[in-house]
Protein backbone atom coordinates (compact mmCIF):
# COMPACT_ATOMS: atom_id res chain seq x y z
CA UNK A 1 0.00 0.00 0.00
CA UNK A 2 1.18 3.36 -0.96
CA UNK A 3 1.69 6.45 1.22
CA UNK A 4 -0.17 8.38 -0.59
CA UNK A 5 -3.22 5.24 -0.67
CA UNK A 6 -3.40 5.37 3.59
CA UNK A 7 -6.37 6.97 4.62
CA UNK A 8 -5.92 8.90 7.49
CA UNK A 9 -7.59 7.92 10.85
CA UNK A 10 -10.09 10.28 11.66
CA UNK A 11 -10.06 13.25 14.15
CA UNK A 12 -11.58 12.69 17.53
CA UNK A 13 -14.99 14.48 18.78
CA UNK A 14 -14.37 13.27 22.07
CA UNK A 15 -11.23 12.72 24.52
CA UNK A 16 -12.71 9.16 24.99
CA UNK A 17 -12.14 8.41 21.14
CA UNK A 18 -8.55 9.00 21.91
CA UNK A 19 -8.71 6.02 24.29
CA UNK A 20 -9.43 3.43 21.86
CA UNK A 21 -7.31 1.37 20.66
CA UNK A 22 -7.06 -1.63 18.03
CA UNK A 23 -5.88 -4.77 19.06
CA UNK A 24 -3.82 -6.05 16.11
CA UNK A 25 -1.95 -9.16 17.86
CA UNK A 26 -0.88 -10.33 21.03
CA UNK A 27 1.09 -7.02 22.99
CA UNK A 28 0.50 -4.85 19.81
CA UNK A 29 -2.12 -1.80 19.56
CA UNK A 30 -3.41 0.53 17.21
CA UNK A 31 -4.21 3.34 17.64
CA UNK A 32 -8.04 4.72 15.95
CA UNK A 33 -8.07 8.30 16.11
CA UNK A 34 -5.53 10.88 15.87
CA UNK A 35 -5.69 14.01 17.47
CA UNK A 36 -4.44 16.79 14.66
CA UNK A 37 -2.59 19.58 16.40
CA UNK A 38 -2.08 22.87 13.64
CA UNK A 39 1.19 21.29 12.22
CA UNK A 40 -0.50 17.64 11.53
CA UNK A 41 2.00 16.69 14.19
CA UNK A 42 0.79 13.96 17.15
CA UNK A 43 -0.09 15.78 20.52
CA UNK A 44 2.55 14.01 22.78
CA UNK A 45 -0.75 13.79 25.36
CA UNK A 46 -2.32 11.55 23.16
CA UNK A 47 0.94 9.11 22.68
CA UNK A 48 1.13 9.24 26.68
CA UNK A 49 -2.25 7.97 27.09
CA UNK A 50 -2.80 5.38 24.46
CA UNK A 51 0.93 3.99 25.64
CA UNK A 52 -0.57 3.80 29.16
CA UNK A 53 -3.44 1.97 27.62
CA UNK A 54 -1.88 -0.36 25.64
CA UNK A 55 0.31 -1.36 28.53
CA UNK A 56 -2.22 -1.83 31.49
CA UNK A 57 -3.96 -3.90 28.79
CA UNK A 58 -1.40 -6.14 29.41
CA UNK A 59 -1.61 -6.18 33.08
CA UNK A 60 -3.28 -8.57 35.25
CA UNK A 61 -6.30 -6.89 36.78
CA UNK A 62 -5.79 -5.24 40.38
CA UNK A 63 -2.50 -4.06 39.18
CA UNK A 64 -2.55 0.29 38.76
CA UNK A 65 -0.08 1.85 36.70
CA UNK A 66 1.68 4.29 39.69
CA UNK A 67 5.05 5.82 37.55
CA UNK A 68 5.86 6.30 33.86
CA UNK A 69 8.54 7.42 32.33
CA UNK A 70 8.75 8.23 28.60
CA UNK A 71 10.99 10.03 25.96
CA UNK A 72 9.59 11.62 22.55
CA UNK A 73 12.01 10.58 20.02
CA UNK A 74 10.47 11.81 16.75
CA UNK A 75 7.92 14.09 15.91
CA UNK A 76 4.48 11.93 15.30
CA UNK A 77 2.17 12.69 12.12
CA UNK A 78 -1.73 12.25 12.55
CA UNK A 79 -1.90 11.08 8.87
CA UNK A 80 -1.38 7.49 10.16
CA UNK A 81 -1.94 5.59 12.91
CA UNK A 82 0.33 4.45 15.69
CA UNK A 83 1.45 1.04 16.42
CA UNK A 84 1.89 0.19 20.43
CA UNK A 85 4.44 -2.71 20.86
CA UNK A 86 4.22 -3.70 24.32
CA UNK A 87 7.51 -5.66 26.62
CA UNK A 88 6.34 -7.52 29.31
CA UNK A 89 9.61 -7.05 31.13
CA UNK A 90 8.16 -8.48 34.26
CA UNK A 91 5.53 -9.77 36.81
CA UNK A 92 6.54 -10.02 39.98
CA UNK A 93 4.54 -10.28 43.60
CA UNK A 94 3.85 -7.42 44.01
CA UNK A 95 4.66 -5.16 41.07
CA UNK A 96 4.82 -5.04 36.69
CA UNK A 97 7.06 -3.56 34.61
CA UNK A 98 6.36 -2.92 30.82
CA UNK A 99 7.97 -1.16 28.06
CA UNK A 100 5.99 0.54 25.54
CA UNK A 101 7.34 1.59 21.63
CA UNK A 102 5.58 3.36 19.81
CA UNK A 103 6.45 3.68 15.84
CA UNK A 104 4.94 4.88 12.71
CA UNK A 105 6.27 3.82 9.55
CA UNK A 106 8.74 1.54 11.12
CA UNK A 107 10.43 4.33 12.68
CA UNK A 108 10.62 4.49 16.73
CA UNK A 109 8.76 8.14 17.92
CA UNK A 110 8.53 7.16 21.26
CA UNK A 111 9.45 4.88 24.50
CA UNK A 112 7.85 4.48 27.61
CA UNK A 113 8.77 2.14 31.04
CA UNK A 114 5.85 2.28 33.26
CA UNK A 115 5.66 0.18 36.55
CA UNK A 116 2.14 -1.05 38.03
CA UNK A 117 1.54 -1.79 41.71
CA UNK A 118 -1.43 -4.15 43.26
CA UNK A 119 -2.95 -2.21 46.40
CA UNK A 120 -1.35 -2.03 49.51
CA UNK A 121 -1.85 -0.12 52.35
CA UNK A 122 1.59 1.79 53.83
CA UNK A 123 2.12 5.39 56.02
CA UNK A 124 0.19 8.29 54.28
CA UNK A 125 1.08 11.80 54.19
CA UNK A 126 0.87 14.71 51.59
CA UNK A 127 2.10 18.40 51.42
CA UNK A 128 -1.59 20.48 50.95
CA UNK A 129 -2.01 23.48 47.99
CA UNK A 130 -0.23 26.76 49.50
CA UNK A 131 -2.04 28.87 47.65
CA UNK A 132 -6.28 29.64 47.74
CA UNK A 133 -7.32 29.46 44.65
CA UNK A 134 -11.14 29.93 43.32
CA UNK A 135 -13.34 27.17 42.31
CA UNK A 136 -13.57 26.42 38.02
CA UNK A 137 -17.08 27.53 38.30
CA UNK A 138 -15.59 31.42 38.67
CA UNK A 139 -13.08 31.42 35.76
CA UNK A 140 -13.53 31.97 32.37
CA UNK A 141 -12.39 29.36 29.83
CA UNK A 142 -10.10 29.65 27.10
CA UNK A 143 -12.54 30.42 24.45
CA UNK A 144 -14.33 33.10 26.27
CA UNK A 145 -10.67 34.51 27.08
CA UNK A 146 -9.84 34.75 23.42
CA UNK A 147 -12.58 36.71 22.81
CA UNK A 148 -11.82 39.16 26.07
CA UNK A 149 -8.30 39.84 24.83
CA UNK A 150 -9.03 39.53 21.08
CA UNK A 151 -7.83 42.89 20.51
CA UNK A 152 -4.43 42.01 22.33
CA UNK A 153 -3.52 38.48 20.58
CA UNK A 154 -2.78 37.16 17.13
CA UNK A 155 -4.40 35.92 14.91
CA UNK A 156 -2.94 32.54 15.06
CA UNK A 157 -3.87 32.62 19.07
CA UNK A 158 -7.07 33.19 18.89
CA UNK A 159 -7.65 30.58 16.06
CA UNK A 160 -5.84 28.34 18.60
CA UNK A 161 -8.44 29.39 21.49
CA UNK A 162 -11.28 29.06 20.12
CA UNK A 163 -11.59 25.64 17.81
CA UNK A 164 -13.31 22.75 18.76
CA UNK A 165 -11.42 21.06 21.75
CA UNK A 166 -11.82 17.79 23.56
CA UNK A 167 -10.50 19.46 26.57
CA UNK A 168 -11.73 22.45 28.74
CA UNK A 169 -8.76 24.38 30.36
CA UNK A 170 -9.35 27.67 32.97
CA UNK A 171 -6.20 29.46 33.46
CA UNK A 172 -6.26 31.14 37.60
CA UNK A 173 -4.11 33.86 35.99
CA UNK A 174 -5.36 34.89 32.69
CA UNK A 175 -3.45 37.38 31.68
CA UNK A 176 -0.23 35.30 32.42
CA UNK A 177 -1.81 33.06 30.69
CA UNK A 178 -2.18 34.66 27.45
CA UNK A 179 -0.16 38.04 27.43
CA UNK A 180 2.61 36.83 29.62
CA UNK A 181 2.78 39.28 32.62
CA UNK A 182 3.14 36.50 35.13
CA UNK A 183 6.05 37.69 37.73
CA UNK A 184 7.15 34.27 38.54
CA UNK A 185 7.37 30.71 35.88
CA UNK A 186 4.28 29.20 37.93
CA UNK A 187 0.89 28.43 36.85
CA UNK A 188 -2.34 27.38 38.22
CA UNK A 189 -4.64 25.73 35.48
CA UNK A 190 -8.11 24.28 36.02
CA UNK A 191 -8.64 21.38 33.35
CA UNK A 192 -10.43 18.77 32.30
CA UNK A 193 -11.98 16.63 29.43
CA UNK A 194 -14.89 18.12 27.84
CA UNK A 195 -17.36 15.55 27.35
CA UNK A 196 -18.15 12.84 30.62
CA UNK A 197 -15.81 9.46 30.31
CA UNK A 198 -16.46 6.00 31.05
CA UNK A 199 -16.33 5.58 34.63
CA UNK A 200 -13.29 2.94 35.06
CA UNK A 201 -10.25 3.87 36.67
CA UNK A 202 -8.39 2.63 34.00
CA UNK A 203 -9.99 5.09 31.21
CA UNK A 204 -9.79 8.01 33.92
CA UNK A 205 -6.02 7.38 34.63
CA UNK A 206 -5.29 7.22 30.80
CA UNK A 207 -7.28 10.31 30.23
CA UNK A 208 -5.16 12.37 32.75
CA UNK A 209 -2.12 11.25 31.20
CA UNK A 210 -3.11 12.95 28.21
CA UNK A 211 -3.94 16.04 29.83
CA UNK A 212 -1.07 16.32 31.86
CA UNK A 213 0.91 17.39 28.24
CA UNK A 214 -1.22 20.40 28.29
CA UNK A 215 0.30 22.96 30.82
CA UNK A 216 3.70 21.84 31.05
CA UNK A 217 6.21 23.24 28.57
CA UNK A 218 3.95 26.51 27.97
CA UNK A 219 4.67 27.23 31.76
CA UNK A 220 8.24 27.59 31.51
CA UNK A 221 7.31 30.97 28.84
CA UNK A 222 4.90 32.62 31.23
CA UNK A 223 7.81 34.95 32.25
CA UNK A 224 8.86 36.27 29.09
CA UNK A 225 7.43 38.45 27.07
CA UNK A 226 6.65 35.91 23.84
CA UNK A 227 3.91 34.62 24.01
CA UNK A 228 3.48 30.56 22.65
CA UNK A 229 1.10 31.61 20.73
CA UNK A 230 2.86 34.37 18.32
CA UNK A 231 4.69 31.90 16.49
CA UNK A 232 8.10 33.02 17.53
CA UNK A 233 8.78 30.05 19.80
CA UNK A 234 9.74 26.73 18.89
CA UNK A 235 8.27 24.07 21.55
CA UNK A 236 7.95 20.62 22.00
CA UNK A 237 8.04 17.47 24.34
CA UNK A 238 11.30 15.94 25.23
CA UNK A 239 10.51 13.70 28.13
CA UNK A 240 7.67 12.91 30.45
CA UNK A 241 7.84 11.30 33.91
CA UNK A 242 4.74 10.77 35.95
CA UNK A 243 3.75 9.42 39.54
CA UNK A 244 -0.39 8.60 40.13
CA UNK A 245 -0.78 9.08 43.81
CA UNK A 246 -4.47 7.88 43.82
CA UNK A 247 -7.34 7.79 41.34
CA UNK A 248 -9.13 10.97 40.37
CA UNK A 249 -12.12 11.38 37.59
CA UNK A 250 -10.05 13.29 34.46
CA UNK A 251 -13.72 14.33 33.01
CA UNK A 252 -14.79 16.82 36.80
CA UNK A 253 -11.85 19.54 36.98
CA UNK A 254 -8.30 18.93 38.68
CA UNK A 255 -6.22 21.42 39.69
CA UNK A 256 -2.55 22.07 38.24
CA UNK A 257 0.42 24.06 40.30
CA UNK A 258 2.57 24.33 37.51
CA UNK A 259 6.68 25.75 37.86
CA UNK A 260 9.29 25.59 35.81
CA UNK A 261 12.68 26.22 37.86
CA UNK A 262 15.25 26.60 34.98
CA UNK A 263 15.19 27.55 31.63
CA UNK A 264 18.25 27.65 29.55
CA UNK A 265 19.73 25.89 26.64
CA UNK A 266 16.55 26.33 23.96
CA UNK A 267 15.11 23.73 26.98
CA UNK A 268 13.21 24.18 29.96
CA UNK A 269 11.83 22.13 32.42
CA UNK A 270 8.29 21.90 34.61
CA UNK A 271 7.58 20.25 37.43
CA UNK A 272 3.60 19.91 38.40
CA UNK A 273 1.24 18.66 41.10
CA UNK A 274 -2.04 18.04 40.24
CA UNK A 275 -4.88 18.44 42.58
CA UNK A 276 -9.08 17.18 42.44
CA UNK A 277 -11.50 19.39 43.90
CA UNK A 278 -11.19 18.49 47.02
CA UNK A 279 -7.81 19.28 46.96
CA UNK A 280 -6.37 16.25 47.52
CA UNK A 281 -2.80 15.80 45.68
CA UNK A 282 -3.73 13.16 42.89
CA UNK A 283 -0.63 12.86 40.87
CA UNK A 284 2.87 14.67 40.08
CA UNK A 285 4.57 15.47 36.88
CA UNK A 286 7.66 16.52 35.18
CA UNK A 287 8.90 17.51 32.02
CA UNK A 288 11.31 18.73 29.84
CA UNK A 289 11.04 20.79 26.93
CA UNK A 290 12.58 22.28 23.51
CA UNK A 291 11.82 25.78 24.22
CA UNK A 292 13.81 27.73 21.13
CA UNK A 293 13.35 30.86 20.10
CA UNK A 294 12.75 31.74 16.88
CA UNK A 295 13.40 35.02 14.97
CA UNK A 296 10.56 37.15 14.31
CA UNK A 297 8.93 37.03 10.73
CA UNK A 298 9.05 40.62 8.64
Amino acid sequence: MTTASIVPPPAPQHLSEVLELEQLDTNLFRSRVNQVNNNRSLFGGQILAQGLKAAALTVEPGRRAHSLHGYFLLAGISDIGVIYDVELTRDGGSFSTRRVVARQRAKTIFHMELSFHRHESGYEHEIPLDVDVPEPDKLMSTRELAAKFADRLPKSAQAIATQQAIVELKPVSPEDYFLRKAGTPRGLYWIKSSSPLPADDLTQQCALAYLSDYFLTSTVVLTHTVSMMSGQVMMASLDHAMWFHRPCRADDWVLVDAISPFAGGARGLTRAQIFDRERRLVASVAQEGLVRPLEKKL
